[in-house]
């Protein structure tokens, strides 16, 4: 059987013996981690102690650390266009050296490999804002791949078409797909099913998530229990693992810690599981 990691999205300011003793119970064994800030980065004793702890507890419970997702303080969803991810040019060469630095300390401290990013909005093509981000996230792929990393794009706002034309002009091996299916119906793009028909090969980490699209009374599309949504998800994973997919599954259920969001976890890593063992992983 392939060792295909299975775990859940935490922030490090979540993280508590309770939730990763949970995580363990259920089932998992990896988390992504994000929310890497300077609780964390910062060379002071009260940082290092923080990362040293964090390490422990994990190890304590069996889980290893084979994503992280970037994250940057101060990112306005409110204006998303102008206030998420590394396009916005006001704030991205300090994101950009952010994110240099979650990638050494994950590389460091528990050989992460693939870091996955919501890089933001990208301004049209053929204008010079356009081919300045494309240029940086160049430098930046290859400073994943000294790293012996994997930068891998969250799927988004942009169509299948206009994603896989980022990625050929990047043209880097360490340059890939996060995959969201739920993403691409929130925001009310392809059908997933379609970005594995033209980038399959690119994907090479999965957000397990669902969702439903759209209805006239509501612009954005909306999350759902995994398997309970429009994503056809145990169709798309089937796909890809038949493809070949040997990265990690991470289950986010995008509901406040407690109860509900518990289950509807627990319920994602049987749902995961079934799936993998019809396709016989």
């Amino acid at each position: 059987m392939k060792n295909i990691p299975i775990g859940t999205m935490i922030r490090c300011a979540d993280v508590t013996e309770q939730r990763i003793a949970f995580y363990h119970e259920i089932g998992l064994d990896s988390i992504q981690i994000a929310g890497v800030y300077e609780t964390h980065l910062a060379t002071s004793a009260e940082a290092r102690k923080n990362t040293d702890d964090l390490c422990k507890l994990l190890e304590r419970y069996s889980l290893t650390v084979p994503s992280m997702f970037l994250s940057f303080p101060n990112q306005n969803w409110s204006d998303a266009r102008n206030g998420v991810g590394l396009v916005p040019e006001s704030t991205r060469t300090e994101r950009m050296l952010l994110s240099c630095r979650q990638m050494n300390w994950a590389k460091r401290l528990f050989g992460t490999r693939y870091i996955l990013c919501h890089v933001g909005w990208f301004p049209e093509e053929d204008t010079p804002q356009f081919e300045k981000i494309i240029a940086e996230l160049k430098l930046l792929t290859e400073f994943a791949a000294a790293n012996d990393q994997m930068f891998l794009f969250e799927t988004g706002d942009e169509t299948v078409e206009q994603f896989k034309h980022i990625l050929e002009l990047l043209d880097s091996p360490a340059a890939g797909v996060n995959f969201d299916p739920a993403n691409l119906l929130i925001y009310n793009r392809d059908d997933p099913a379609v970005l594995l028909d033209k980038m399959i090969g690119s994907v090479k980490a999965v957000h397990c998530k669902d969702a439903v699209r759209p209805t006239p009374d509501r612009s954005y599309g909306k999350e759902t229990v995994l398997g309970k949504g429009e994503t056809h998800f145990a169709e798309l994973l089937t796909r890809l693992l038949n493809c070949g997919f040997s990265g990690p599954l991470v289950i986010e259920r995008e509901l406040p810690f407690g109860p509900e969001q518990e289950n509807d976890v627990r319920c994602a890593v049987e749902y995961i599981k079934n799936i993998m063992e019809m396709v016989s992983v």
